[in-house]
């Protein structure tokens, strides 16, 4: 059943009710690269992740990366014309691949690989639509884009024509990601190199779920935030997917002090526990100074209940929605 409440804007009835996706659509995508990711370990020890995308470069180019036997070769192609000429919707193809995706972390035993999960991906979508009302939206960087999921959702819930930039230092996950995004109708370019080696200018947002880390004397989300801020554009807002302790770690006192000087705490969103086992996160939101770029005197402070408690959850997006509309004119 389909609860139509007003605030639930920010899941866009799009999980929930899901009317415009068919889950038939969402399993044959699913079995087509499910055959060849399979088929592929099985003959010739791939993994899983790379049959998917093999899969994915056929689908796109007609091609595949490895070579193969011409009958192998052949029965591929022969997956691809079952599925050539069925129309999917861009959620239906993202979903699928999200399904495959954690079967091939699970298969490659990558027990620290995590997927944004959905219903945060667009909450942030949310926020970002709330915050960039009367501000352009055209380029979104995630600097550990990973396969994309966490943007590609973002982009999809928005429904506009934004394109999405992307880092990381795992080649299979930079091609992944650049697929996806083809499948997906989505502009992207994605560059495979460290993520704080790589510099560009003009990013309209900024948005990443930071992965769990161990080394917390050279602690890399403070790296990251305060190395791509400086790309990002005046008034422009970085979303940060962050552990409870973020800033309880070695170096957060010159941390704190480079971000005063280039932006500026927004927000701080702490997220249900039902969302992540084990670690509990928070969304830390910062916006870039800039001339015409006033600070708040206060920031935005929330505990975020579960989604499944939708009257807690509508409640606390009022409150949000009320924060945000009684500062619209300082927001500019």
């Amino acid at each position: 059943m389909c609860f139509f409440v007003r605030h639930l804007e920010v899941l866009a009835l799009y999980y929930f009710c899901g009317d415009f996706m068919d889950k038939k659509n969402i399993e044959i995508f699913y079995d087509y690269f499910d055959f060849i990711s399979n088929h592929l370990y099985h003959e010739y020890e791939k993994t899983y992740l790379e049959g998917m995308n093999e899969a994915f470069s056929l689908l796109l180019d007609d091609e595949t990366e490895g070579e193969y036997r011409e009958e192998d070769i052949l029965l591929l192609r022969e997956q691809k014309e079952m599925i050539i000429d069925i129309e999917f919707h861009p959620e239906e193809v993202r979903k699928s691949v999200q399904l495959g995706l954690l079967k091939g972390y699970k298969h490659a035993y990558q027990s620290n690989a995590q997927i944004t999960p959905d219903t945060l991906g667009l909450f942030v979508g949310y926020l970002i639509k709330k915050l960039y009302k009367k501000m352009p939206l055209e380029t979104l960087l995630d600097p550990l884009v990973g396969t994309g999921n966490l943007g590609y959702a973002i982009i999809n819930y928005l429904e506009k024509d934004i394109k999405l930039f992307g880092v990381d230092e795992d080649h299979l996950k930079c091609n992944l990601a650049r697929n996806i995004g083809d499948l997906l109708n989505i502009e992207n370019e994605i560059f495979y190199q460290d993520t704080v080696s790589y510099y560009d200018q003009g990013f309209d947002c900024m948005v990443t779920d930071m992965p769990p880390i161990t080394d917390h004397d050279d602690y890399l989300p403070y790296k990251v935030i305060n190395h791509h801020l400086d790309g990002l554009k005046e008034g422009g807002y970085f979303f940060s997917i962050i552990d409870n302790d973020f800033f309880e770690k070695s170096g957060s006192d010159v941390f704190k002090k480079e971000i005063d000087s280039k932006g500026y705490i927004f927000g701080l969103i702490k997220l249900s526990e039902t969302l992540f086992k084990g670690t509990p996160k928070s969304i830390l939101i910062i916006r870039k100074k800039g001339d015409n770029i006033k600070q708040l005197k206060d920031f935005l402070l929330v505990d975020l209940p579960s989604f499944n408690d939708v009257h807690s959850f509508n409640n606390t997006l009022s409150q949000i929605e009320k924060w945000i509309e009684t500062r619209e004119d300082e927001l500019i």
